[in-house]
């Protein structure tokens, strides 16, 4: 006996592959916050096994499931909200980035003020952070110090950020 056509297996093109796995990291990171990660593994690995083998097109399938967040409130039991921890993760880097680029655009403002004026240096505070900026005909450079200073700041503009794209007040428990 031979296979038929029809039984033969359902391949998905590069392209239909690439589309599934970003819709599928999209619910994922919505699911994170009603799923714990046991149940949103098996959820996403049976979802990914059903978009690999329907026959229709990939477009098709897609809307008749719906937007990511959409899809996720199906899943959702009710009342029940957990942290974004990932999302509490990018937020994270996001500020620190942040604070760098601000914290170094300062120092650099403060060099070139130094530089052009003819002064051979200059001393200032960020943020209870002291920062020194000099040049003279030897050398040109900036520097900072602070004690511990600064890295609690940095490291609090994290936690913070962290803390809030998280939404940890999802883990505390309710009262009723």
């Amino acid at each position: 006996m031979t296979d038929s056509p029809r039984t033969k297996e359902f391949r998905r093109s590069i392209r239909d592959r690439m589309r599934i796995d970003t819709y599928l990291t999209r619910l994922e990171w919505h699911l994170e916050g009603i799923l714990s990660g046991a149940d949103r593994k098996a959820t996403i690995k049976s979802l990914r096994q059903e978009l690999m083998t329907d026959p229709r097109q990939l477009t098709n399938v897609l809307s008749d499931l719906g937007p990511p967040n959409v899809l996720t409130t199906r899943y959702a039991e009710e009342g029940e909200r957990r942290p974004l921890w990932s999302i509490g993760i990018i937020i994270g880097g996001i500020a620190l980035l942040a604070y760098w680029t601000v914290f170094l655009s300062y120092a650099g403002g403060m060099l070139a003020v130094v530089d052009t004026a003819e002064l051979a240096e200059a001393r200032s505070a960020f943020l209870l952070i002291d920062v020194v900026a000099f040049s003279n005909t030897e050398e040109v450079g900036i520097g900072w110090s602070s004690g511990w200073a600064w890295m609690v700041v940095p490291t609090a503009i994290v936690v913070v950020s962290f803390l809030i794209g998280a939404r940890f007040w999802r883990a505390l428990p309710r009262h009723r």
